[in-house]
């Protein structure tokens, strides 16, 4: 173990409220030399550390499991055993009150009961999900609380729609329900790490669509809403009832606008952007001709209570963001200053940096890289702000080298950092895996934000009171950063209410290794 500590800012900027400094814990566990190993964590065992679960395959194409567990400091594995051969993705769910490592394989889910080093029943159930990549038992993430009742549920992808498994208050799962259309996997197939959410690509949506104080399921079906209802005991209904909206959009699907002429209106989200309790509706247009006239705008129709119960939302745009010569990439929306409200995080790119040029493939050569905006917009009151209150820099594709063009094409942004077709692409390999996180690592109950700034060092901007939402000065934690993002992500791992950065550095020549940075 030692002591990571961060340097503070060498000045404040006027206005700005400075964080306290901080430091983080750092623990290094080798996990032996494996082409490829899946990492998760959990507690297990039970104790008060969340403990470090390996899966793998072995020479003869087994399941290994092995799990880590940490004392004063010190690591060791505590158990090691096979799974069943069949095993083709894990999870950890929470099931009745405890972590529970839940194994897919076979038409069937289990969970692993540690004590006695056995597998035992869980649901019967067929999903359709693939690992891309052979000799890998991929996190596949499953787990999900649909309904709002603080316990995990199960949302298990399939042929024709996700089925969903609500847990009950006795620890036990009720009968499934199909919720949504065949989801298209195609966007995130292309990770090099081993952690997918398929559930993230279901384009099925969180609302209280009838007002009643619940959280319904919504879901676009060609041409009409369908929105699966849930009941007092918090189980949805099978059946789903159908509205329609004056509303227009062209699909549910951004890759969509990443084919022809890379125009069209999409449905974005159906979320409660005001803080009204009703939800609203949003669709992400694309317009122009040429590259250097793409304009991108996120548009806001607000939800009112129909007369029958359910919502309507407005023909018109209520209102809706633009950024001036910048594309915007993705929204998303977190309540960063805790007054319930949801602000706005959108990601943008320069215009500029979509057409490719000698020159621009000349200063990428030379170093230069491409920036993404993070643009955040807060909520006052149910109004957002008319221009960003903090704006934060990234690079596209990690530290600057001369591998890089200087530019990206349009239609790889828009299909993302984790598509498919990312493994055919003979250049922008890289795109998209520069590490960004949110998560509370200072323990103040406001989120914080972590950009990789270099391979070996990391950003920290303190959530603050206020417009600002951020420090303006980061702290920099110097630490070697893994190569994706995918391989690095935020966990709570001692239950102290701060969330700990936790680093998986895989390795075809060398065992792996996994750094555990423990906020303090």
């Amino acid at each position: 173990m030692c002591l990571v500590g961060c340097a503070g800012p060498a000045a404040a900027l006027p206005g700005a409220q400075p964080a306290e400094l901080f430091a983080f814990e750092r623990y290094d566990v080798v996990t032996g030399a494996r082409e490829r190993q899946t990492m998760l964590t959990g507690f297990l065992a039970g104790g008060s550390v969340a403990d470090l679960a390996v899966v793998d395959s072995d020479e003869d194409d087994g399941r290994r499991l092995r799990i880590f567990t940490f004392t004063d400091g010190d690591s060791s594995p505590e158990l090691q055993t096979t799974l069943r051969r069949e095993a083709s993705f894990v999870d950890v769910a929470n099931i009745d009150g405890r972590d529970r490592l839940v194994i897919y394989g076979g038409g069937r889910l289990t969970w692993f009961d540690p004590e006695s080093e056995t597998e035992r029943a869980l649901v019967a159930v067929t999903a359709d999900f693939s690992p891309p990549r052979g000799g890998e038992i991929p996190h596949v993430d499953i787990s999900r609380d649909v309904n709002a009742d603080g316990r995990d549920d199960l949302v298990v992808p399939g042929v024709d729609g996700f089925r969903v498994f609500i847990q009950t208050s006795a620890g036990e799962f009720a009968d499934p329900v199909k919720i949504g259309r065949s989801p298209d996997l195609s966007r995130i197939y292309g990770a090099d790490g081993y952690r997918y959410d398929p559930w993230g690509e279901s384009r099925v949506h969180e609302m209280d669509y009838d007002q009643d104080g619940r959280q319904d399921l919504v879901f676009w079906n060609e041409d009409h809403f369908a929105v699966h209802h849930q009941d007092e005991e918090g189980l949805f209904a099978p059946v789903a009832e159908t509205f329609t909206t004056e509303v227009t959009f062209d699909s549910d699907d951004l890759s969509s606008l990443a084919m022809g002429g890379m125009t069209g209106r999409v449905l974005d989200s159906l979320a409660d952007l005001n803080g009204d309790g009703v939800g609203d509706l949003v669709v992400f247009s694309l317009e122009g001709a040429s590259i250097s006239r793409k304009r991108s705008t996120y548009e806001v129709h607000l939800g009112a209570p129909a007369p029958d119960g359910g919502t309507l939302f407005a023909r018109d745009v209520d209102f809706a963001f633009q950024s001036d010569g910048r594309i915007q990439l993705g929204m998303n929306r977190r309540d960063f200053d805790g007054d319930g409200d949801l602000d706005l995080i959108f990601t943008t790119i320069d215009v500029e940096y979509l057409e490719s040029s000698l020159w621009k493939r000349l200063k990428g050569f030379m170093g230069d890289d491409i920036w993404l905006d993070l643009e955040f917009y807060s909520n006052t009151g149910g109004l957002h702000s008319d221009s960003p209150d903090a704006v934060r820099r990234m690079q596209l594709d990690g530290h600057p080298s001369v591998r890089e063009d200087g530019w990206v094409p349009l239609d790889i942004v828009l299909r993302g950092a984790t598509h498919e077709k990312r493994k055919t692409q003979k250049r922008h390999l890289r795109a998209f895996n520069t590490t960004l996180l949110i998560g509370d690592v200072t323990g103040d109950g406001r989120p914080d934000l972590l950009i990789e700034e270099t391979h070996r060092q990391l950003l920290v901007f303190a959530g603050v009171s206020g417009p600002g939402l951020f420090a303006r000065q980061p702290q920099r934690v110097a630490v070697a950063i893994p190569n994706d993002e995918e391989y690095t992500w935020l966990v709570d791992l001692n239950r102290d209410g701060k969330q700990d950065i936790l680093m998986h550095h895989p390795s075809t020549t060398e065992p792996h290794r996994v750094t555990m940075l423990i906020a303090r």
